[in-house]
């Protein structure tokens, strides 16, 4: 809290002890002032020996009631000297390159490959602090997920939602991954930190790479995922991948991948990582050469709390025997308790910061139920799925680009196509340079438009059945008339009668069953708008991975734009 530019107090809550301190203070001199009717019951002679007299004098008290005013002001973190700081950023760059070949199915590690993949990542991602950070994903071709960007948790949400399946093009393409990774990073100067996942490497990789590492100063680690142990890749739908009747059988080559981190002079780990490793893979030591002022300054005030303190100490002094209590009483106070040993700290965090510390651990579940800040509310709930919910957080705030692209993507999840387009051009026009929501516009806007023409399909064939139907009708009206003049005809040379030939019973069936075949055609027609409403809502899944296929999906044909790209002989589907 600032006071007229000139005091700063960090903690002002605590000022408000001190009108409490003048309100105890005054009714205990109050009371203390009273006299008592014992002089009715006790001889005075006696009284005055009964009676206790406070040697201080008023003097001393007013002095007890400013010192401990003055410990309130000191508490209360107070400051008057203003110190900016110059603030430095890192420039240091680092891309996750993630393999997303159909070999990640593979059980040799349990579950599979792939759970131990996302695993490292987000130890990584969690130990990654400095500097800007960049996801890449490789199967077939590379593809970059998330551009550069300091946003840790964005790069976690497009990791969990990866999956083989989702791929454009199958095999594993190691070389136009690392490709994908240095298109991120124009620079050869500027240090650039790559970190790749990965359970193969071939011939071809180990050539190319080393040639595409030329002159770039880069550091590089590769992480190797799998064993040398006998599997099977089991797929998403349940069928074992095969090649020629039998069980493919992925087993990791750990040489050639230590022999190619070796030739890039860079790091070689294998399975999950421990903290040691962790900490020597994230722990980038900076020069002058990888940081830059920012634009901004820090300004730090200076806290002066501690000269309201001494008044206190030497009160404290004066009191003698009396200070030694309330010395033990401080010496309790601070002392651990058993009960507080196993987090003692808890008492101190908030509710949001309980809920971060939970989202850390992976309870989403516990975390949506501790946050209370609304962005931190509205990611849980988008991490449980829970997309209604995460859209009625975000209408509740005032959001920014980030905040609007993660209100599209959760009306787009739940199905509401048109406030999902709303939601993306907002964040748009609050900042254009925000290329995935671009990208999410772009494919509900063809979505959109496919819908309209379908329904405009469904309405055309509508209006031609209406018009068979009308036409039909005419007919049988046609026919009608000429029975009816038939029979006219036929009245005068027949005795007329009054009841109903088996012929009239048999045109009123047919008239029923004519009105009950529109009827059912109408039906009919009613169950195909809703067959094909549903397939059009069906297309919108509650699966995260789904506008990231999506994406993928377009990378890939512009790529097929740019090249023709066709399945090398040398490289497998995995």
């Amino acid at each position: 809290m600032t006071l007229l530019d000139t005091l700063y107090f960090a903690r002002p809550y605590w000022l408000l002890a001190i009108p409490l301190t003048l309100v105890a203070a005054y009714f205990f001199v109050a009371s203390s002032s009273k006299k008592h009717n014992l002089d009715k019951v006790i001889d005075p002679n006696l009284m005055v020996h009964l009676e206790y007299k406070n040697a201080s004098g008023p003097s001393y008290k007013w002095l007890t009631l400013l010192v401990i005013c003055l410990s309130w002001i000191s508490l209360s973190g107070i400051s008057w000297t203003k110190h900016p700081t110059q603030m430095l950023e890192s420039t240091q760059k680092t891309i996750l390159v993630v393999d997303q070949s159909l070999s990640m199915y593979a059980n040799d590690i349990k579950p599979n490959r792939l759970t131990q993949l996302k695993q490292t990542a987000r130890d990584l991602l969690s130990q990654i602090t400095e500097g800007e950070l960049a996801l890449v994903a490789f199967a077939g071709e590379g593809y970059v997920i998330s551009p550069f960007s300091q946003d840790r948790k964005t790069a976690g949400h497009f990791l969990l939602a990866l999956e083989p399946v989702i791929m454009p093009s199958y095999g594993s393409n190691l070389t136009d991954g690392i490709s994908a990774a240095l298109s991120l990073h124009n620079s050869s100067s500027t240090p650039l930190h790559i970190i790749v996942l990965t359970d193969d490497v071939t011939e071809s990789d180990q050539a190319a790479i080393p040639e595409l590492f030329a002159d770039k100063n880069i550091k590089f680690d590769l992480i190797a995922i799998g064993s040398q142990e006998d599997s099977y890749i089991p797929l998403p739908d349940g069928q074992i991948l095969k090649r020629n009747g039998r069980n493919v059988n992925p087993k990791t080559p750990f040489s050639d991948l230590e022999t190619l981190s070796n030739r890039l002079s860079g790091n070689y780990y294998q399975g999950r990582l421990s903290t040691t490793e962790l900490a020597e893979i994230t722990n980038v030591y900076f020069d002058n050469s990888q940081t830059q002022e920012a634009d901004n300054q820090s300004i730090h005030w200076v806290e002066q709390g501690h000269w309201f303190a001494l008044p206190l100490l030497v009160w404290l002094a004066l009191q003698f025997r009396r200070g030694a209590l309330f010395g033990l009483l401080i010496c309790f106070y601070l002392s651990p308790q058993p009960s507080l040993q196993a987090a003692p700290l808890d008492w101190f965090l908030t509710q949001d910061q309980k809920g971060q510390k939970a989202a850390d651990e992976g309870n989403w579940q516990e975390a949506d139920s501790l946050f209370t800040d609304p962005k931190w509310k509205s990611a849980s709930s988008y991490a449980l799925e829970n997309y209604p919910e995460t859209v009625e957080t975000l209408d509740k705030i005032d959001r920014n680009a980030a905040d609007n692209y993660n209100l599209g993507n959760a009306l787009a999840l739940s199905g509401d196509i048109e406030n999902a387009i709303q939601a993306y051009e907002k964040a748009l026009e609050q900042d254009p340079s925000l290329d995935a929501a671009k990208e999410n516009l772009t494919y509900l806007k063809k979505l959109q438009e496919q819908q309209e023409k379908q329904n405009q399909e469904n309405q055309q064939g509508q209006s031609e059945d209406s018009k068979d139907q009308q036409s039909s009708s005419d007919n049988q009206e046609q026919d009608q008339n000429s029975d009816s003049n038939e029979q006219k005809d036929n009245k005068s040379d027949e005795t007329q009668d009054k009841t109903k030939t088996p012929e009239d019973n048999n045109k009123d069936t047919d008239e029923n069953d004519a009105s009950e075949s529109a009827d059912s055609q109408q039906q009919s027609l009613d169950k195909e708008q809703q067959q094909a409403l549903n397939q059009w809502l069906n297309q919108i899944q509650d699966n995260p991975g789904l506008l990231l296929q999506r994406k993928l999906w377009y990378m890939h044909q512009e790529k097929r734009n740019e090249r023709l790209y066709s399945q090398e002989e040398q490289r497998t589907p995995w």
